[in-house]
């Protein structure tokens, strides 16, 4: 049971990241939309790459998670 909190909180703990990578990425799209210079729309389009491979990064730990927990609710069930 212990591991299994521990991966409910570091899920949780992920869907944080996550909300805070969905607002940054929003800024960057604005950035890149209403941008007033070249440099500044080629900046927010860095960020936007940095932070997409980011939320991949993270969306991919959370998959393993869930796929952990359900293994361990899955044997949780047959004892």
């Amino acid at each position: 049971m212990f591991k299994e909190s521990q991966l409910h909180q570091e899920f949780l703990d992920l869907e944080k990241a996550m909300r805070v990578l969905d607002m940054q990425l929003a800024d960057a799209l604005h950035r890149i939309r209403h941008g007033t210079s070249a440099d500044l729309v080629e900046k927010a389009k860095q960020d936007e790459k940095l932070l997409l491979g980011e939320l991949d990064r993270l969306m991919t730990r959370m998959r393993a998670i869930e796929g952990q927990l359900l293994q361990i609710q899955k044997t949780a069930t047959r004892h």
